[in-house]
């Protein structure tokens, strides 16, 4: 989480089109340059920098693959688990990032993410998964998998992180439409529940009604005993958008 900076993001890419003979639709080259800093003192905080490619098969495939190298300025000591943190210093480490996604004019589809290599003064394999179907025109199930891994070798520490997620989408008609999801995450022993139910009579126009609840999946980890369900809000919103 970032706060109280101001950022500087380029890029340089040339694309072109392959041809009939060739199974791309397209591709490009890119450079890329993102740099955070800090208001209260003007010093970088985070930054990014490196080459990648990106192409769309004739078929609708999609992918990227992107080689950074980073710079971390790390002025307080944060956590990833009670036994996982990363120490305040200053790191420069190369990464990799990688995406596919298959053809969203299938019913069903997929989105695999994955980015790994250096990580502070560790290494990192961090992997998604999100599969998509399109049961009907009106109904939408999705899902999510993602697996963090991070290893400290040099002060003897890991982390394993899972997320999953389930979605179902529906849509009454092109003004009434409902979602819903449950989402598990081990990094805090939680399930997170969410509903909402969204109607749009007409443009700039909504009304929302949203339901979020936690649960907690481990109860003793703490001092005093954290109760079973963490939190719970029932939210009603309206908007309107008045014309000039």
């Amino acid at each position: 989480m970032r706060e109280d900076y101001y950022m500087y993001r380029g890029h340089l890419q040339y694309g072109w089109l392959p041809g009939e003979e060739s199974k791309l639709y397209s591709h490009r080259i890119q450079f890329s340059a993102m740099n955070f800093y800090r208001v209260e003192d003007g010093r970088l905080e985070s930054a990014r920098i490196g080459p990648g490619w990106n192409f769309q098969t004739k078929g609708m495939m999609q992918g990227s693959i992107s080689l950074g190298y980073n710079i971390e300025d790390v002025f307080e000591e944060f956590d990833f688990s009670d036994d996982t943190n990363v120490p305040v210093g200053k790191y420069y480490f190369w990464s990799l990032r990688g995406f596919f996604m298959t053809p969203m004019t299938f019913p069903l589809y997929s989105v695999i993410e994955l980015d790994a290599g250096q990580f502070y003064d560790g290494n990192r394999v961090s992997v998604s998964l999100i599969p998509v179907w399109n049961i009907s025109s009106s109904f939408e199930l999705s899902g999510m998998y993602q697996m963090n891994r991070l290893k400290f070798t040099n002060r003897d520490q890991s982390y394993l992180g899972h997320i999953g997620r389930v979605k179902i989408l529906y849509m009454f008609s092109t003004k009434l439409t409902a979602s819903a999801f449950i989402q598990y995450n081990s990094g805090i022993d939680a399930i997170i529940s969410n509903f909402r139910f969204r109607y749009n009579p007409r443009e700039g126009n909504d009304f929302y009604l949203v339901y979020n609840e936690g649960t907690n999946t481990v109860l003793d980890n703490e001092i005093p005993v954290k109760p079973r369900t963490s939190d719970r809000t029932i939210l009603l919103k309206y908007t309107y958008t008045f014309n000039l």
